[in-house]
């Protein structure tokens, strides 16, 4: 028989999962989102798959062979494609929205797990329960669903990835812990084919096993004398095989179709014969710090003309770069035309190029880049990379809702989207998940029991920062994968705070006792002997 309070919390954690698919569904049917370009590229490669066998961004013949973005998400398109209709983007957001639910019970199993083991069932329980409505409710992850983007199952094999590691180093036997320590590797390994830098994921979880293996064996060298590590080393192993296993298709069809060794994608998605800005990407790394600058000023870069208007004023150290850089950038803007080829008949003009990054424009951009960092390298390596992570983080998280932007400039607000409602929400709402996730932190370290869930929680989200922090291109997006690691340690947190208000108000309620029973026994005492 199930107790009363077990089955009320059967009933809260059903409602919550239904708001959970209910939430994603309406944002999934009612605000889809076809803007993307990178959505578009996806599809096309889909479409390729299914069209052409092959796996190309091409529109039209000979549709040449990509390797610009890993397998994962174009193949499950692919898959979703031929079973609802070609191009059915209503069915692929409809099975995002029920992948990011179940997201949301991997996170309440994360947080289950990670709750310090001299807690009460109840309390644990709780603690899952949190987590599952902080899951449920983070807009951050949920507005992926309408999108045609990998975050929604990259979300889903991070969270699923980290809760299998998690119960890999709860388990003592080799064979056992071995087998989990696999599936591990296989689970990061196909996060990273939807979004190669989630490999870092994995290598902040194979640190901590290498890390906690050693320092288990010390200890266990002082106190008895010897020394095991084949544990240690077999889980490694273990870990990595399934990582390797994964990979291995598309690393092999990159070296047989291209001939170079390629297990991820190229981090300027470049193909191996095709020019990329090099310079002018190590020279917007000089100065970029917010999102704000990546669509005009990177994103468009031979598509469109960059507007100088937009570059801000730090971007420059002296008068002189300045009018480097603007000769640079009007060069670029301006391309000299094409004279007319006379040999021919053809009265048509050639296509005349609007924009052109050339080699020589690129390598002058590079050597401002490195006189630059040369002048100030603690701002290139540690103020900019901290000002991209703050960024990053805090930022508002409102991309693909219509009122998607940035609190500031107050100026720039759209009172009709209403954003002086939504942005202040949304930006709160961050801080909230992130007090939440640090009051986690410190509950898990200040128990034995859970401490190494706390090391993992910042080896997690510190090197992949810190990764993402150290890139021209500062897109909030790119954390997303965050979130559902985050609303697992906040529940932790929420459910820490609730535990230690009840343990004050039931010690207060018990001091209140002895306080009255001594006054009784008093009175009682003093009646007596009169």
């Amino acid at each position: 028989m199930l107790s009363s309070v077990l089955r009320k919390k059967i009933v809260v954690a059903i409602a919550i999962t239904a708001l959970a698919l209910g939430f994603r569904l309406f944002l999934a049917l009612h605000l889809p989102n076809d803007d993307d370009d990178d959505g578009k590229f996806y599809a096309l490669i889909a479409k390729n798959l299914l069209d052409h066998n092959g796996y190309s961004g091409e529109e039209e013949e000979p549709y040449v062979p990509t390797y610009v973005r890993v397998p994962g998400y174009p193949l499950v398109l692919a898959g979703l494609f031929r079973v609802f209709g070609r191009d059915n983007q209503i069915a692929v957001r409809v099975v995002q929205a029920i992948v990011d639910t179940v997201t949301c019970w991997m996170v309440a199993l994360l947080a289950f797990a990670w709750t310090p083991t001299e807690w009460e069932l109840e309390e644990r329980r709780r603690a899952m329960l949190i987590a599952l409505a902080l899951a449920a409710a983070c807009p951050f992850t949920a507005i992926y669903a309408s999108t045609i983007l990998t975050e929604s199952w990259a979300m889903l094999l991070v969270t699923s990835f980290v809760l299998v590691a998690t119960n890999a180093f709860r388990i003592d036997g080799y064979n056992k812990a071995a087998r989990w320590w696999l599936a591990a590797g296989v689970l990061g390994g196909l996060a990273t084919m939807f979004r190669p830098d989630n490999a870092i994921f994995a290598g902040g979880v194979g640190i901590l096993l290498l890390a906690n293996g050693l320092l288990k064996e010390i200890h266990r060298r002082r106190v008895e004398g010897s020394i095991q590590v084949g544990s240690t080393l077999l889980g490694c192993a273990s870990l990595t095989l399934g990582f390797a296993i994964t990979l291995t298709p598309w690393t092999i069809r990159n070296a047989r179709v291209f001939g170079i060794f390629q297990p991820v994608a190229p981090a300027n998605a470049n193909m191996p014969d095709e020019f990329a800005s090099f310079g002018y990407i190590a020279w917007l790394k000089t100065w970029v710090d917010d999102e704000r600058y990546v669509g005009p000023i990177e994103d468009s870069l031979n598509l469109y003309p960059i507007p100088v208007d937009r570059i801000p004023d730090y971007a420059f150290d002296s008068a002189d770069e300045r009018q480097r850089v603007l000769s640079l950038l009007d060069r670029y803007n301006n391309p000299p035309k094409r004279s007319p080829d006379l040999s021919t008949d053809d009265d048509e003009e050639p296509d005349q190029p609007t924009v052109n990054m050339t080699p020589e424009i690129d390598a002058d951009f590079g050597e401002i880049a490195r006189e630059r960092i040369a002048r100030n390298p603690i701002r290139y390596n540690v103020v900019l990379p901290l000002k991209r992570a703050a960024a990053m983080w805090f930022d508002t998280h409102t991309q693909y809702y219509p009122f998607q932007g940035e609190i500031f400039p107050l100026s720039d607000i759209d009172i009709n989207a209403h954003q002086q409602y939504w942005l202040l929400l949304f930006a709160g709402s961050t801080w909230i998940y992130t007090i939440a996730a640090a009051t986690g932190f410190l509950t898990m370290m200040q128990s034995s029991s859970s401490r190494l869930w706390g090391i993992l929680l910042i080896l997690l989200i510190v090197p992949r920062l810190a990764f993402l922090a150290a890139q021209e291109h500062p897109e909030a997006r790119y954390t997303a994968e965050f979130f559902p690691i985050v609303a697992a340690a906040g529940g932790l947190g929420l459910a820490a705070l609730i535990r230690r208000k009840a343990t004050f108000k039931g010690k207060k309620s018990t001091d209140w006792i002895k306080a009255r029973y001594k006054r009784l026994a008093a009175a009682w005492s003093s009646s007596t002997h009169r």
